[in-house]
């Protein structure tokens, strides 16, 4: 299995640990009870065997004062047994009281158990050879962005999107997405996928690719008015012509009102996919994807704007732009 690791920019995240495996669960999905707990059970059972001690310490003290007969000293020792075990019931009463004065939780004893919750999987996107994933045929694990990786070409049939989560098993400031290309540097039919919970989620391959490339998306990310993507008919952002500003809080392919896109203005850092359909069946006639806050002025030589040839007589042809879908979304 090869794992592509780089440095990366995130917020808080826990320490990345191997754990000794245990049947199918790792050592993070076993909760145990601590020691805390056993010393709480420790006192438990010294009070309750005080209390039979001290029951049977009266009940013998008392036997020996009558059949004692009047003997003073037999009934100096009868008292003096009822004395001692009065006392030592006092004792033991007085430091569970003292304790529970003190902090409840020390007294306190709750069920002593061990759980065992989901197997967590290491952060990031695996890649595996059968259809139906398994962590036994897993071939690569990429925790980190990457642009069109041509490396896996033709070597998983499916994958998981493993995201990151705190202790609260909660998702950190992003999630996985992943573009799969039919053809290198973006081009040809692609296919988007995301996984936004904490759960582990499969993926099947749409059909033959060449290419990958993972983004991460910022989670609960809040727009600002400053930032937008926004798509124009004409070069140079001419808003002479039609424009449309997209939404970036759907994680679908959504139809553009344009019917053009020959320029796109972009305000602060998104990601971008446009594509001439809604997914990989329909998107005949290539996919393009841009993951900078870069503004592209002018698309004429981009493939996504080459796709629809035109002759234009007498003196030179022209082509139209075939994106009529995309996708926005913020890069983490």
């Amino acid at each position: 299995m090869k794992d592509f690791f780089f440095t990366r920019t995130a917020l808080a995240r826990s320490i990345e640990t191997d754990y000794p495996r245990i049947g199918v669960v790792t050592g993070e999905g076993v909760v145990r009870e601590g020691f805390p707990e056993y010393i709480v059970y420790v006192v438990y059972f010294l009070v309750v065997l005080a209390i039979i001690v001290t029951i049977l310490s009266l009940v013998r003290g008392g036997l020996l004062w009558m059949i004692s007969e009047g003997d003073p000293l037999k009934v100096k020792s009868a008292k003096e047994q009822l004395s001692s075990a009065l006392m030592g019931l006092f004792l033991v009463l007085s430091s569970f009281l003292l304790l529970s004065a003190l902090d409840p939780v020390l007294v306190t004893i709750e069920d002593v158990a061990v759980e065992e919750t989901r197997e967590d999987f290491p952060t990031g996107v695996h890649f595996s050879r059968n259809k139906q994933f398994s962590m036994e045929d897993e071939v690569y694990r990429v925790n980190t962005p990457i642009r069109d990786l041509e490396e896996l070409r033709g070597e998983f049939q499916s994958f998981r999107i493993a995201n990151e989560i705190n202790e609260e098993g909660e998702l950190f400031g992003y999630y996985y997405g992943v573009i799969l290309h039919e053809e290198p540097f973006f081009r040809g039919r692609c296919e988007f996928f995301i996984n936004s919970s904490p759960e582990p989620e499969d993926f099947r391959v749409p059909g033959d690719f060449s290419s990958v490339t993972v983004v991460q998306i910022r989670k609960d990310y809040q727009p600002q008015e400053e930032n937008y993507v926004k798509v124009y008919e004409l070069p140079d952002f001419r808003e002479d012509h039609s424009y449309e500003y997209l939404d970036t809080e759907k994680r679908e392919f959504s139809s553009l009102s344009v019917s053009e896109v020959w320029s796109m203005e972009i305000k602060g850092n998104y990601g971008v996919i446009l594509s001439s359909g809604d997914g990989w069946e329909s998107a005949d006639e290539g996919c393009g994807v841009f993951l900078s806050g870069n503004p592209v002025s002018d698309l004429k030589g981009h493939h996504m704007n080459k796709c629809n040839a035109v002759e234009d007589p007498p003196l030179f042809g022209s082509y139209n732009s075939c994106a009529t879908h995309y996708i926005a979304f913020p890069i983490f």
